[in-house]
Formats: C-alpha cells, structure tokens, sequence
C-alpha cells in the first residue's frame, strides 16, 4: 500500500471537521464521498489514459480530480486499485455497448456482427485513452490485474465464439446443449473447441490492430479496422462450418 503524501487541502474540498455528517449543500454525507470516488475515477482516466500508470502519482491524480490526497484514501488504498476500478469501469462500458449492438433487432446476422465490431472500435478509438489503458497500461501492474485482463478477454473472446458459431450456420446453446448431452460427440468437440480458439486469436488480433492505431497515429481509421475485424470473422467460419460437416 501507497503511504499517503502530505495532507495540503485544496480550495475545492475541505476536510471533514465537526459539521461532519450533516447535509452540506442539499447532499449527504454519502452523495459528497461518492461524488469525490466518481471524481478521482474520472481523473484516473485522464491520467491513466495520457500520462500512464507509471507516471501517475497520487498528487497528480488528485490535482486532475481537484482533491487533497487525504480524499484519495476516503476511496482507493492505492493506486492499483483506482487502477483496476477504472479498468472494470470501462471493460463494463465496451462490453454492454457491444452486447446492445448484436441484439439490435433492426439487423440480420451479419450487420449485427458488424455493428458489434464497430462498437469496440469506436469505444477504444474515438477516445484513445479507453485504448491505453485497456490495452496498456494494465498489462503487466500485478499478477491480479493480469488474471482480471484474462477474464475480460475471455468474456469477449465468449461473445466472438458465438457470433463465429451463428456465422458458420451452428447455434451455440444447442451446441453446447448437445455436447453435454453426448461428450464423445467428437466432431462437435472439435467444431466447439476450434471456434473457442479462433474467437481468442481474433480478441487478440482486433486489441493488435486497435494499438497499432493508438501507437501509430491513426484513430481515425475505425472504419477500416471494423471491416477487416468483419472479414476476419466471416473468413473464420468457412472453416468452422467446414469442420461442422466433416464425417
């Protein structure tokens, strides 16, 4: 744990004294902490997001949230943990948005594919810091980071197995219905375990391309990147539904 710096009370925030736990400004007590958690998380993002998380001491993420360090440890007992609040806040975000995309009734299979796509290109490019920090700055911090990115690919390479599923002409609950049903089913294992590896290289793949923007310079080609993470996928389950017929 970080040992809190010198306590220097910033003109935006005062420290609590013996009004604490009245209502200050119409707020509770409650609503005046969790304004100040929403505030350093948002600086967290700023500063994660510019600077990196090697560089962002306590100080300046509390300069950037317009706080004293005394309210840094009122929400966070260290750095890595405003780290991995901020991590989970925006893999949240990106994976609702890609969720609401694939379920828009208005499309069919491929257009909602598509538009799933689009909608992780556009949440990591259109603000590059969601991009650093998902893909940067929270590699390598702990071994409990590292197991939580894990997680979160997963999470993602699970919803690109399935998309890849529905794709090659196979419905992924009765799949997984009907490998349960008959485990020595090998064709359908090997169907359902060649879908799960190709989805994880394609998260792989899409996060190398969406870095290569943020390193290279070139954010604004989120078009491009979500045609060819299209076509990466479409290409894929040629050789999925391939499997899917083999004797």
């Amino acid at each position: 744990m970080e040992a809190p710096g010198i306590d220097i009370t910033s003109p935006q925030e005062m420290p609590a004294g013996p009004a604490a736990g009245r209502v200050y400004s119409g707020r509770q007590p409650s609503e005046r902490t969790m304004e100040r958690h929403d505030r350093l998380v948002d600086a967290g993002v700023e500063v994660f997001g510019t600077v990196g998380y090697a560089g962002a001491k306590i100080k300046i993420l509390c300069q950037r949230a317009g706080l004293s360090e005394r309210y840094f440890y009122e929400s966070f007992e260290s750095r890595e943990q405003l780290l991995t609040t901020v991590y989970d806040d925006l893999s949240g975000r990106l994976m609702h948005q890609v969720v609401n995309a694939l379920q828009s009734p208005s499309m069919n299979l491929q257009e909602s594919v598509r538009a799933g796509m689009g909608a992780v290109v556009n949440f990591m490019l259109d603000d590059p810091r969601h991009a650093r920090i998902i893909l940067v700055e929270i590699v390598g911090v702990s071994p409990e980071l590292e197991a939580k990115r894990h997680k979160s690919m997963t999470a993602f390479a699970a919803q690109s197995m399935n998309q890849l599923l529905l794709l090659s002409g196979i419905d992924p609950e009765q799949a997984q219905e009907q490998m349960a049903e008959n485990p020595d089913d090998a064709v359908l294992a090997t169907v359902l375990d060649a879908a799960r590896l190709t989805a994880v290289s394609m998260v792989g793949g899409v996060n190398n391309m969406l870095l290569d923007a943020v390193l290279g310079g070139t954010t604004g080609n989120t078009e491009r990147i979500a045609d060819i993470a299209l076509q990466l996928i479409c290409s894929a389950s040629i050789g999925i539904r391939a499997l899917a017929v083999a004797d």
